[in-house]
């Protein structure tokens, strides 16, 4: 539900991220059929990637853990009053995400990393990243 949620906010706001001359990838962790899926099902009209060995994520510092806080219950309230529901779990249910604002000639210049399920960082705090390296 959270992954769902996520791709739906960034999808919201990508024009936003486009007009500040950043590219949006995502990167999940299933096979490369349930990142097709995902896209397919969500309308995910930027890059989705998938490493089912997570290595990308474990070298970004993204947590894996049982993904429960306390206020996850909050989260997947909001989450449910969006429209985003629990589906079948595809790919590792244990890995949490984060945000990367990659700088090509000065690496990651920004970073949020999940701290469990529903954490999502702030878009307006990854524009205003954006905003700070022209």
């Amino acid at each position: 539900m959270f992954c769902r949620e996520q791709a739906a906010r960034v999808s919201a706001r990508q024009q936003e991220f486009a007009a500040l001359g950043a590219d949006v990838v995502a990167i999940g962790n299933g096979t490369p059929a349930m990142a097709r899926d995902f896209a397919a099902q969500f309308g995910i009209d930027f890059p989705l990637y998938t490493d089912p060995s997570r290595e990308s994520f474990r070298v970004a510092g993204m947590r894996r853990a049982f993904g429960l806080g306390l206020g996850t219950i909050a989260l997947g309230r909001r989450a449910m009053a969006a429209g985003h529901r629990q589906g079948l779990t595809a790919g590792d249910p244990w890995q949490q995400g984060g945000v990367l604002v990659v700088h090509p000639r000065r690496g990651v210049i920004w970073a949020h990393i999940d701290a469990a399920a529903g954490d999502h960082a702030e878009l307006d705090a990854v524009l205003e990243a954006l905003r700070a390296v022209g």
